[in-house]
């Protein structure tokens, strides 16, 4: 999205990045201009921007030690997982934004029932998409992709990639799963998310003690690396948002482990909407109980059994939960352009 924004517009785009290892920093695209932020920069950045357009992919604008800057600044906010707006993240996460790119319709729904809700002021939403999955759809054919030649009989290629926190999978049940699932013979690739490996250092660490040795598993550490997101066949994780873009993008199943919903929002239940998060998952894989462990794998072999047919009705319900498939880059550029070319038309918070 940023290289389009760049090739649309006559003026330089400048991006910022309070992440020293970001590769935009490194090698940005032709007509933008990085910036490093970090501490006490970032700050005084924000407070004082005046660039008349801030697109950001950061929630909760306003509420910490970011803040709206001084000047009259349109505020953008892209969504940076395809999972819901009203649970996972916290309370008043976009209530700052003048104007929000939406996925999908889910979105919208939630974001206005919010709105009205709470007696907020109308946000300008518009119809984007989701870029990861648009790159994921344009680069799998550059992947190999799963043995063709596997069945339950002599395993299916996994993938385990929940989300984090103190009741996730790998932080709960992650060495019984992997023992039930490898020595049902299917071989299981463990990707644990950053923050797992930041915040539950020796869970990590014990599993990969216990079945280092095991020729069916593999610890993977890379998360860069997308080789084993092509070559499985089916993702297990919880409420992770990598399992819908896995999902939507790969167009085959995932094994949702129903661990307690991962909630951010006390309030999320007040809007009387289920999020997608929740509503997808027997539309796109299945669901096991984590106090049933040992039916894993014929949920699994059900699952990769007709894989054609799957991604049939993967598609079927991607296209209708989320906008602009393919081309949500194109799309947000546009939107993006237009309201910097008179920001100050539309700002739902003027200063």
């Amino acid at each position: 999205m940023i290289a389009v924004l760049a090739e649309t517009r006559d003026a330089p785009v400048f991006y910022l990045s309070s992440d020293p290892v970001d590769p935009v920093l490194a090698n940005p695209p032709a007509h933008v201009r990085p910036y490093f932020v970090g501490g006490g920069a970032l700050i005084y950045a924000f407070t004082n921007i005046s660039s008349g357009t801030l697109a950001m992919t950061m929630p909760d604008l306003n509420t910490f030690h970011l803040k709206r800057s001084v000047h009259p600044v349109h505020y953008v906010y892209l969504f940076h997982s395809m999972v819901s707006s009203h649970m996972i993240y916290r309370e008043g996460a976009f209530d700052h934004y003048d104007s929000v790119l939406c996925v999908g319709p889910h979105h919208r729904e939630e974001i206005r029932a919010w709105e009205s809700m709470r007696g907020l002021p109308a946000k300008n939403l518009y119809d984007h998409g989701y870029g990861v999955l648009d790159r994921l759809l344009s680069t799998r054919a550059c992947y190999p992709g799963p043995d063709a030649g596997a069945s339950a009989d002599n395993g299916y290629d996994l993938l385990l990639a929940p989300s984090w926190g103190p009741e996730g999978v790998l932080e709960t049940i992650g060495p019984e799963l992997v023992s039930v699932l490898v020595e049902a013979g299917h071989r299981v690739t463990v990707r644990p998310h950053p923050r797992t490996r930041d915040l539950a250092p020796a869970k990590i660490r014990a599993l990969a003690s216990r079945f280092s040795e095991h020729p069916r598993f593999c610890m993977e550490s890379d998360t860069t690396n997308f080789d084993s997101l092509h070559s499985s066949h089916l993702m297990i994780s919880d409420w992770s948002g990598a399992a819908a873009e896995y999902a939507f993008g790969l167009e085959r199943p995932v094994l949702f482990v129903n661990v307690p919903r991962k909630v951010n929002n006390p309030q999320w239940e007040s809007l009387g909407i289920d999020p997608l998060e929740a509503a997808y998952r027997e539309h796109v894989g299945t669901i096991l109980d984590p106090s049933d462990l040992v039916s894993a794998p014929s949920k699994v072999a059900a699952l990769c059994a007709d894989p054609a047919a799957f991604a049939e009705r993967i598609r079927d319900y991607r296209d209708r939960y989320v906008y602009n498939v393919g081309t949500s880059d194109r799309t947000a550029a546009e939107v993006i352009s237009a309201i910097a070319a008179d920001p100050v038309d539309g700002l739902v918070h003027p200063r």
